[in-house]
């Protein structure tokens, strides 16, 4: 995978229903040079399952964010904190912020950081997180409330490397990561029934009249 590349696979009902620009693929590759990426031409990470993969390379004192999507008013970011310890940060519009952390901060060299998302179902409704580096689970928690639309309601955008928009979770402006990024992957792996997809659908409709 060369810098810059965008690896696409699989089809997603969801992504079909709300038209965005990546005609329903459901797993995409990004990599630093995907900065300030409009929510629609990103995979849809709501009402759903996902799993968050990033290959990296860490070095001494590594630190800063590794992917993001969203800002201060609704978001995730996963980063590795001034420790080098790796930070799952889910924003839930603002009001409540869900915080799965690794143990210990990750070695120098290649690590693969991964964020499992099992959905409940339901209108953004619950679910649980587990992290992992090197295929070892090293936290997991709840994440009673997602987000169920958008992201991105102030212009807020998603970024790889970098959190090019207001913070998302606990850290200063443009946090950027000390290190290597290979490619960060997002996976949507399941699918909202019929009554939700409807939902969904009357919901974005709601959201482009508010911004025209």
């Amino acid at each position: 995978e060369g810098e810059g590349e965008v690896v696409p696979d699989g089809v997603g009902l969801t992504n079909l229903l709300i038209g965005d620009s990546l005609g329903g693929l459901t797993k995409m590759t990004y990599t630093k040079a995907h900065v300030r990426m409009p929510e629609r031409s990103v995979v849809n990470l709501k009402n759903c399952s996902f799993r968050i993969t990033a290959d990296v390379t860490t070095v001494a004192e590594s630190h800063g964010v590794i992917a993001c999507q969203g800002g201060n008013m609704a978001g995730w970011s996963l980063y590795l904190n001034d420790e080098a310890v790796p930070v799952f940060h889910y924003n839930w519009l603002g009001h409540e912020h869900y915080v799965i952390s690794g143990t210990a901060p990750l070695p120098v060299g290649h690590h693969r950081v991964v964020v499992e998302f099992a959905y409940d179902g339901g209108f953004g409704g619950p679910g649980t997180a587990v992290l992992l580096v090197d295929d070892v689970a090293v936290g997991h928690g709840r994440i009673e409330k997602t987000v169920p639309i958008v992201f991105s309601m102030s212009g807020e955008t998603f970024d790889v490397g970098i959190d090019t928009g207001s913070p998302v979770g606990n850290y200063h402006h443009n946090y950027n990561f000390v290190g290597n990024i290979k490619g960060v992957t997002l996976e949507r792996l399941s699918e909202p029934s019929p009554e939700i997809a409807e939902r969904i659908r009357e919901g974005e409709f709601r959201a482009s009249l508010a911004t025209q």
